[in-house]
C-alpha cells in the first residue's frame, strides 16, 4: 500500500536531545557548584557521568540526580533539582540539523505528525518551541492517551488523526525498542533514524542517518 502519511518522534528524531540535554546537565552542575567553571574538568565528568545515567531520556530525572548526589555532590536536593529540570528543560531544544527543510519539502506530499512520549504539556512545549508544531498536521503526546510507544494502540490513534490507516504510514524515529518495535507491530512502515550513533542490529529495518536520507527514501530526486 502507497505510503501517505509519516509520523516522526520528536526527542533525539526532529530534536537533537543528546546535545540539548548535554547543555541542561552542564547548565545545572554549574548552578549547584558555583566553584566550578565550564571548563573544569570535574565539571565535564559530572556533565558524562549524568549522559550515561540519563539514557537518552528514558531515566526518570530523580534517578540521575539521585546518583549525582551519592557519588559527587553530597548536599543536592533531588527534589528540586528535578522540577528545575521539568520547568526548564523544554527551553532548550536543539532541531536536528535538516529537520526544518525536510518537514516543509515533505507537507506538500505527505500527512505529517509527531508522535512522542511523554507528558502531555512538557512535551508539547518542547515541541513548540521549535516550531515543529507548525509544520506537521498533528502533535500526538502519548500521556495524553495514557498509552506509551510501543503499545501498538497509540500507533493507530495517530494514524487514525491523519485520516490514515497504519499500513498507509511511516514511522521515523531513533528508539528503536519505542518507535520501531512499535511500529513494526502496529503494520507501519519503520524507518530507524540512527544519526551518528553507531547501533548494530542484525534485524533487518531501513536504517537512516540524516534528514537528506530521509528525503531520499520518501521523496526521491523530487527533493533536490
Amino acid at each position: 500500500m502507497m505510503i501517505r502519511g509519516i509520523l516522526f518522534d520528536f526527542d533525539g528524531t526532529l530534536s537533537n536531545r543528546k546535545l540539548a540535554a548535554n547543555h541542561m546537565y552542564r547548565q545545572c552542575i554549574l548552578k549547584m557548584r558555583s566553584d566550578l567553571s565550564a571548563d573544569d574538568l570535574e565539571t565535564e565528568t559530572m556533565v558524562q557521568f549524568c549522559m550515561i545515567a540519563d539514557q537518552y531520556g528514558i531515566i526518570p530525572k530523580r534517578y540521575v540526580w539521585q546518583r549525582l548526589k551519592d557519588k559527587y555532590i553530597p548536599e543536592l536536593d533531588v527534589e528540586e533539582w528535578n522540577d528545575y529540570w521539568y520547568q526548564n528543560f523544554n527551553k532548550i531544544q536543539i532541531p536536528n540539523n535538516g529537520a526544518e527543510e525536510a518537514l516543509k519539502i515533505l507537507k506538500k506530499h505527505y500527512k505529517l505528525g509527531i508522535l512522542t512520549n511523554g507528558d502531555y504539556e512538557t512535551q508539547l512545549a518542547k515541541v513548540k518551541m521549535t516550531g515543529f508544531d507548525q509544520l506537521v498536521d498533528e502533535v500526538i503526546v502519548c500521556g495524553q492517551y495514557g498509552i506509551s510507544k510501543p503499545d501498538e494502540r497509540i500507533f493507530r490513534i495517530a494514524a487514525e488523526k491523519l485520516g490514515l490507516s497504519c499500513e498507509e504510514t511511516a514511522m521515523v524515529g531513533d528508539m528503536f525498542f519505542t518507535d520501531i518495535c512499535g511500529a513494526i507491530k502496529a503494520g507501519m512502515k519503520p524507518v530507524w533514524y540512527i544519526g551518528d550513533e553507531n547501533f548494530i542490529s542484525d534485524y533487518d529495518v531501513t536504517a537512516v542517518r540524516s534528514f537528506r536520507e530521509i528525503l531520499e527514501l520518501f521523496h526521491g530526486e523530487e527533493c533536490q
